[in-house]
């Protein structure tokens, strides 16, 4: 007894996986059957093909086209920010992060020239602290002039704080930045307007009454869409700049670089200590100043993209159901046009998965083509933008994977109600329907 069960274990041990192999090949090759036949129904149906890639594409078109723009608006604007340097502070009397509380601020004095010193003495582990003031005035040469101009007047250390490369010409001297020598360096538009077709450098421009001397052009940077680009602005040096403007009155900055690698908050909290000292405020006291920095502005970012996107995935969301919905009732029309056949099928043996696999499969190509040509009108769409613009538009891989992605699951979820209907049918009733 104990012999003819062992010989029978063996024997199921033997026969059941074969038959969990055959059975595996067989379940395969109706899927891919399943495929086979729903290629064939997509390319003999040009016409629903076609209805059915126009909803999809529209909507991968819309969504996708949303996302493309937003990053790279987030690209160029966090390559803005990053060019200010993660480890440079910004002491002023407006925080950046004040919202409308600006009567709060307004009060507030000005960091002056005096603080500067001083902060140079008591933070020597900084690289570099530059002062700055920005106005605005109106820059001519001849009969070429350039209105509200922003004229940036600042030491010599403020080339160390952003990367504004000089194009051609050179930066002003430590002896011109010390002695106001009336030398300029002007943005790449301004000496666009003031010098159509010509060399600037060694020729003169006036602010107000006063001749300057062009000694560099800033290199075209491009709108960096936060006003940080040095295009359209110019710079002289900060002894120069106080011709111009009272410094008690004008809108003033400090910038300070630290080291590299270094813990920006315990410099924050050294610059804010410092500040409190200098102008001698009690314990009590809130501080009469800002020092900023830019994660301040890289949290912002994240709040203002995180929005747009948002908003941008709801307005793609419309346009993507819109589609889907165009799948759905293109496939429950291509479900009753095949009633007879699908009877056919299921009379001669096709299992119900082969009959949802099908319309499914069907589903799934038609959304995915309709997503793969809305990416392709995106991309011919960004070659054109980069031809014309100064704007960069990126459609990056991350992009192209959610589109269709976005437009698989789409197919799949439109497909699968009418494939359902379909695999449920009676073999009888399907194929004397009429």
């Amino acid at each position: 007894m104990g012999g003819n069960r062992k010989k029978y274990l063996n024997l199921a041990v033997a026969v059941v996986p074969s038959y969990m192999f055959k059975k595996s090949l067989f379940t395969l090759g109706q899927i891919y059957r399943s495929w086979q036949t729903a290629i064939e129904s997509v390319v003999i149906n040009k016409l629903r093909t076609g209805l059915s890639l126009s909803g999809i594409t529209i909507g991968i078109f819309a969504i996708i086209t949303v996302f493309t723009l937003v990053d790279s608006m987030e690209i160029k604007i966090r390559d803005n920010v990053n060019s200010l340097g993660s480890n440079t502070l910004y002491i002023g009397k407006w925080p950046w992060d004040g919202g409308g509380q600006w009567w709060k601020y307004y009060n507030r004095p000005q960091v002056s020239l005096s603080e500067y010193h001083e902060l140079r003495t008591l933070l020597p582990q900084a690289q570099a602290i530059a002062f700055a003031t920005t106005f605005t005035r109106t820059v001519k040469n001849g009969s070429n002039y350039v209105d509200n101009t922003s004229v940036i007047g600042a030491t010599y250390e403020y080339d160390r704080m952003r990367k504004s490369d000089i194009g051609s010409g050179r930066y002003f001297t430590p002896y011109e930045s010390e002695h106001g020598s009336r030398v300029v360096i002007i943005g790449h538009i301004v000496a666009e307007k003031l010098f159509p077709g010509e060399n600037p450098i060694g020729k003169d421009i006036r602010i107000g009454g006063t001749r300057l001397t062009v000694i560099g052009v800033f290199d075209k940077a491009g709108d960096d869409m936060m006003g940080m680009s040095m295009d359209a602005n110019v710079l002289i040096p900060l002894a120069l700049a106080r011709n111009f403007v009272n410094l008690h009155w004008a809108g003033t900055e400090m910038i300070v670089k630290g080291p590299d690698g270094g813990d920006v908050q315990e410099l924050k909290a050294e610059v804010g200590a410092i500040m409190r000292r200098l102008r001698r405020l009690s314990p009590q006291t809130e501080d009469n100043f800002a020092v900023n920095e830019m994660s301040i502005l890289s949290n912002q970012l994240d709040s203002m993209f995180r929005q747009i996107n948002f908003a941008g995935g709801i307005i793609g969301l419309f346009s993507i159901l819109v589609g889907g919905f165009g799948v759905a009732n293109i496939m429950f029309v291509s479900v009753r046009e095949r009633t007879t056949q699908i009877g056919i099928q299921k009379a001669l043996g096709a299992r119900p998965y082969f009959i949802l696999f099908q319309f499914v499969f069907e589903a799934v190509i038609l959304s995915v083509a309709g997503g793969a040509i809305g990416l392709l009108l995106i991309f011919f769409g960004v070659l054109i933008v980069n031809s014309v613009s100064d704007f960069t538009v990126v459609l990056t891989f991350g992009n192209i994977v959610l589109g269709l992605a976005i437009s698989s699951a789409v197919g799949a979820v439109a497909g699968f109600f009418p494939a359902w209907s379909a695999a449920r049918m009676e073999p009888v009733k399907a194929i004397y329907h009429t």
